[in-house]
């Protein structure tokens, strides 16, 4: 996904990007195709150069050490990465409780309207 950024503020260059990592630049625009969801660049309007924001280092850095350290394929990468975009996910998302919470609404919208119609009659169902 390219996003256009006029300025190329916070912005690194390849070059940057394989000085700091030690991955090729080769490889970083086929890690780029292969993981175009998960490692997203930058084109510059000016230039149209493809940069990379700050936060894909630790991203190349995962996947460098998913090849290089752990010997997973391609394939295998996008499996992990894949799996823990679900986890984060599942982590952060609340059980649903929707029905619950309309249920508790229901009760007190109910429970209100019925104080209020008997608010002035001493006979109310709700006064203890």
């Amino acid at each position: 996904m390219n996003i256009h950024n006029p300025d190329g503020a916070g912005l690194l260059t390849v070059s940057q990007v394989t000085a700091m990592t030690g991955v090729s630049k080769s490889t970083l625009r086929h890690w780029e195709r292969e993981f175009r969801d998960y490692l997203e660049t930058a084109r510059v309007e000016e230039n149209g150069r493809r940069m990379f924001r700050a936060d894909a280092l630790q991203k190349i850095e995962k996947i460098k050490n998913l090849v290089h350290e752990q010997g997973l394929t391609l394939r295998g990468v996008r499996t992990q990465l894949e799996q823990a975009v679900l986890e984060r996910e599942e982590s952060r998302s609340p059980p649903d409780r929707s029905e619950e919470r309309a249920r508790q609404l229901a009760d007190l919208v109910a429970e209100h309207i019925v104080r209020r119609i008997y608010a002035d009659n001493s006979e109310s169902p709700l006064r203890e």
